[in-house]
């Protein structure tokens, strides 16, 4: 538990010093060339439309950061910070993770993390009618004749590997569940089931995507374990995407 927490504030850590960082670099260059030579017309404009986007920038990180721990109303308004979280903070700290040499798989676990409370603090407010479960290929086992894509009800539940478990978990909480063995075929799946919340499972790098890709959905991730390498024969804590399941229902 501890270091699942430690995990969820690495992310919020490197947007709120990448937020620090461009606010001083603001205030030192506009104070400077204030105190050195004034401001012409232009530079005041341009220094003013610049302090209205960091105030937005700060006010709306703020507000992503309460959205761990209380829903946001109106929808527009959490549309609005969940497009922030996924196309202007997910840069912000992965430039300063970058700079900061930080190992990309920590700090994408840790937004993944970040997301998961955002999800489960909106949970009241979520339609649970539609839950739809969505696993990587890299589950099934590769020696199994079965090639599972889309309906996981193919599966023979011969038990060599988690895919099996997961459809019986599927078909006690009535819960839709498919294997997408790409981006394009889950943002298909996506499109076609409509739901009102997604409880993805799959690598790192591919649930960060697919978590950015599909903001307007409320995703809960879940990461994959690799103890065969990446996309072969990997596996997934049952427990956890039972978690997610009953957390929406």
């Amino acid at each position: 538990m501890k270091e699942y927490y430690l995990s969820v504030i690495k992310f919020p850590l490197l947007v709120s010093s990448s937020l620090f960082i461009l606010a001083i670099a603001f205030f030192g260059t506009a104070l400077g060339s204030y105190f050195r030579l004034g401001l012409s017309l232009t530079e005041t404009v341009v220094y003013t439309m610049l302090f209205i986007l960091l105030v937005i920038l700060v006010s709306s990180w703020i507000l992503t950061l309460l959205a761990t721990h209380h829903p946001i109303r109106p929808k527009w308004m959490l549309n609005f910070s969940k497009w922030m979280l996924a196309f202007v903070y997910y840069y912000l700290a992965r430039a300063l993770g970058s700079i900061t040499l930080q190992k990309k798989e920590s700090w994408q676990e840790s937004f993944l993390n970040f997301n998961n409370e955002i999800v489960l603090s909106q949970a009241r407010d979520i339609s649970h009618k539609n839950i739809l479960l969505l696993l990587p290929h890299c589950l099934q086992n590769s020696e199994c004749k079965i090639r599972i894509t889309g309906d996981i009800n193919e599966c023979a539940l011969c038990g060599k590997c988690d895919i099996a478990e997961i459809k019986k978990m599927a078909h006690k909480y009535n819960v839709k569940a498919a294997v997408a063995t790409g981006g394009s075929l889950a943002r298909k799946l996506i499109k076609d089931h409509a739901p009102n919340v997604i409880v993805a499972v799959a690598c790192h790098r591919d649930l960060t995507d697919g978590v950015r890709d599909a903001w307007k959905v409320p995703v809960y991730g879940v990461l994959n374990e690799r103890p065969n390498g990446p996309c072969f024969d990997t596996t997934v804590s049952i427990k956890t995407i039972e978690f997610a399941i009953k957390k929406f229902q």
